[in-house]
């Protein structure tokens, strides 16, 4: 829907995806991704004060523990989600310690990601009597690599403080996994590996949000390549229209479940590398845990099937 009047006035059809100056603040020069990305920021911080105080709630008896109002319930069934389904399995006794990091880095994504569906800059060029300094005044920061970068960077430090922090200078054990005289091999590709990690997460959500974009804003230019067919042949160019809209539709919908979805996969991606350098020894220690408690079970249950002695 933003890249409309865009397309209308002829513009590129790149220009609605591209960072534009916005505004100026105390020097600085404010891309509209940097503002929406501030936008977003602000959103998490003024959603979830209320979410809060309404999910820590008083009394007796159920009241205690019933969530009041149907959005405080509906943010609460999604961190309790995030933390039972996605964390514990991988950090299994750390997900406490780390669930608010966890928490922050999916909705501060998915809000970013549901702004870009926002068509700020239209709305606002309508209201203000179609001003084009307004049009750009929008869009998705997580279009941006800078922005994904800066993500990506948080991930990356996030997953080496965790490991270090748990395990200590052991963890550096883990870049090379292989026996001694090895190391010279094993140890650059590990660093490989390590910076790969938070590149990957930068690359896939950057991408993921802008080929969505651009898809949408190609099947609306074919309303209006077709314009000035359709008045000539009005069957040609009513033909156009409506397939590139009902497309445009569609493709919405599915940039709105690609919103939640590049969110879940970078958060849970960040979980499971966070995991494998930190709770290595957690894990190994509760396996053997659940396979003495399974051990244990078995010999239960054929004493069970035993015949008595008479």
């Amino acid at each position: 829907m933003t890249v409309v009047p865009s397309l209308a006035a002829g513009d590129d059809l790149m220009s609605h995806v591209l960072p534009h100056h916005v505004v100026w603040i105390g020097g600085f020069d404010v891309t509209n991704h940097v503002l929406m990305t501030l936008v977003a920021a602000l959103l998490v911080v003024a959603v979830f004060l209320p979410v809060a105080k309404r999910v820590r709630t008083g009394g007796a008896g159920l009241d205690a523990y019933l969530t009041r109002g149907r959005i405080a319930q509906l943010f609460e069934v999604i961190c309790v989600f995030l933390r039972e389904e996605v964390a514990r399995p991988a950090l299994g006794m750390l997900t406490d310690r780390y669930i608010k990091f966890i928490w922050t880095t999916f909705f501060f994504i998915l809000f970013c990601n549901l702004l870009g569906m926002i068509p700020l800059g239209p709305l606002l060029r309508f209201v203000a009597g179609n001003e084009p300094h307004l049009e750009h005044w929008g869009g998705t920061p997580t279009g941006n690599i800078s922005v994904t970068g800066g993500l990506a960077a948080v991930s990356f430090f996030m997953i080496h403080f965790v490991g270090i922090r748990e395990q200590g200078w052991r963890y550096f054990a883990h870049f090379n996994p292989g026996p001694a005289y090895m190391a010279p091999l094993l140890v650059p590709l590990e660093l490989i590996g390590a910076l790969v990690k938070p590149f990957a997460l930068c690359v896939r959500l950057f991408a993921n949000m802008v080929a969505g974009h651009l898809v949408l804003g190609a099947l609306i230019s074919l309303i209006f390549m077709a314009a000035g067919a359709g008045a000539v042949r009005p069957l040609l160019g009513f033909g156009v229209v409506v397939p590139a809209l009902a497309g445009s539709l569609a493709l919405s919908l599915l940039e709105l479940f690609v919103a939640f979805l590049q969110a879940f996969i970078f958060t849970f991606l960040t979980v499971l590398f966070i995991a494998a350098g930190a709770v290595h020894e957690h894990e190994h220690s509760r396996n053997g845990e659940n396979e003495s408690a399974a051990l244990v079970g078995n010999t239960k249950h054929d004493g069970e099937h035993q015949p008595i002695p008479t």
